[in-house]
């Protein structure tokens, strides 16, 4: 007869077997797990809602219930890089390329805690008013005529690089003054930067971001001059002249700011662009309901950014200790969140892996919550409508060409990295 301790013993080594078979979301580059997350992140949900990745030293957050405590609980802050397991800072301090992206990134408003957040998030709000946002309907209706235009006569297209990614990449240009033909430039730079999200400890990324940083600061510091001088109808003009109680935002703020707005603006909206096309296409009856009845048009867009959201995961360091899900977290650690597995959580959703236009509950969780929830949320939701709407106007038979999409890398930025569409 086998004593307790020895049933204990087994018990536990059962339950760490099937823990080390979970994935880790956050540095997978398995092909088959990137195109289809989503059975992983459920095992995760059931088995460790609130898991422990010992080789990676963080915790991976799965369940809606924890998550979205997470996300509004002001005791887990941002400065990530203030992590006790973040890049040593001699070696970030050796490498010029990495201490540039680095001092920028900290001025970044997804990465400040309050009261610096609070002043900076109420600057930048007056550049995202419903007013403003509204006002550039005209601007991105004309950029999505413009690309369609360009598909006269073509069987198919890439939707990925010539329609899902220029659009943002036009608007955000014009938005902060950049030239339509320097575009590429724009791309480069945002890519790079994208790149290092969910792997905050790859120094061959991140030297490449702190080059972009770089660039993108040559290139914006004259523009943010000339627009003090002579401001113009434009983001970067709102942004120069925002001011509260006689506080405006310095240039350094300025500057790195408008380097996360291109990278949260372009890159982020790309892949919500794409994934809105694939499920409506994936889902033809829907797809059919949203033609009949248009004014389903918000229920599709929030029910595309729960079903395949297009930021997966965000961090939070936990400055208290705290029990969740039967775990300790201790002050100091790091947490990840899966938004894309929280907004799959059957005890929140009804049918969570069913794409339905016409669900109604639970507000998902695709744009954060609390504090940081995206400042730039309504902007990509209008881009979002008015690409949908223009391309389905002009192309109404439009199918997927291949019955697997492959997923881009990094996990944290979901979308495809190719979608042939036939038109017609």
């Amino acid at each position: 007869m086998r004593s307790p301790n020895q049933n204990i013993a087994r018990e536990n080594s059962t339950v760490t077997a099937q823990l080390s078979t979970l994935i880790n979301p956050l540095n997978s580059n398995d092909q088959t797990f990137l195109n289809d997350p989503y059975p992983m992140m459920e095992r995760l949900r059931n088995e460790a809602p609130v898991y422990w990745s010992a080789k990676d030293k963080y915790w991976i957050i799965s369940r809606y219930a924890e998550a979205s405590l997470i996300l509004r609980d002001p005791s887990f802050e941002k400065q990530i890089h203030t992590w006790k397991h973040a890049p040593n800072p001699i070696i970030v301090s050796l490498i010029p390329h990495i201490k540039s992206g680095f001092k920028t990134s900290k001025n970044w408003l997804l990465n400040l805690n309050p009261p610096a957040h609070t002043r900076v998030r109420s600057l930048l709000n007056k550049a995202f008013t419903g007013p403003i946002v509204q006002g550039l309907r005209p601007v991105i209706q004309s950029f999505a005529n413009r690309l369609v235009d360009g598909f006269e006569g073509r069987d198919e297209i890439d939707l990925v690089t010539e329609y899902a990614l220029p659009l943002p990449m036009y608007v955000i240009g014009h938005m902060l003054g950049i030239p339509v033909t320097e575009v590429s430039a724009l791309k480069k730079w945002s890519s790079q930067l994208a790149s290092v999200a969910g792997r905050a400890r790859n120094l061959k990324v991140l030297t490449a971001a702190g080059k972009a940083v770089e660039e993108l600061e040559r290139y914006l510091r004259p523009s943010i001059e000339e627009r003090r001088k002579s401001p113009r109808n434009d983001l970067l003009s709102l942004l120069v002249q925002a001011e509260e109680e006689g506080t405006r935002l310095k240039v350094d703020e300025l500057v790195a700011n408008c380097i996360l707005l291109l990278v949260a603006g372009h890159e982020t909206t790309t892949n919500l662009i794409a994934s809105a096309v694939i499920c409506l296409l994936r889902n033809p009856t829907q797809l059919a309901l949203l033609k009949a009845e248009p004014d389903k048009m918000q229920t599709m867009i929030a029910e595309v950014l729960r079903y395949e959201g297009p930021a997966q995961v965000v961090p939070r360091l936990a400055r208290k200790d705290i029990e969740l899900a039967g775990q300790k977290i201790r002050s100091g650690d790091m947490c990840w969140v899966l938004l894309g597995s929280a907004n799959r959580d059957p005890a929140e959703f009804e049918r969570a892996d069913a794409f339905d236009i016409s669900r109604k509950g639970a507000r998902n969780l695709a744009f954060g919550d609390g504090i940081h929830r995206c400042v730039g949320a309504s902007l990509a939701e209008v881009e979002l409508q008015i690409a949908i709407e223009t391309l389905f106007a002009r192309y109404p038979n439009a199918k997927l060409e291949d019955a697997v999409i492959n997923y881009k890398t990094p996990f944290a930025l979901r979308g495809p990295t190719e979608v042939i569409l036939k038109l017609n």
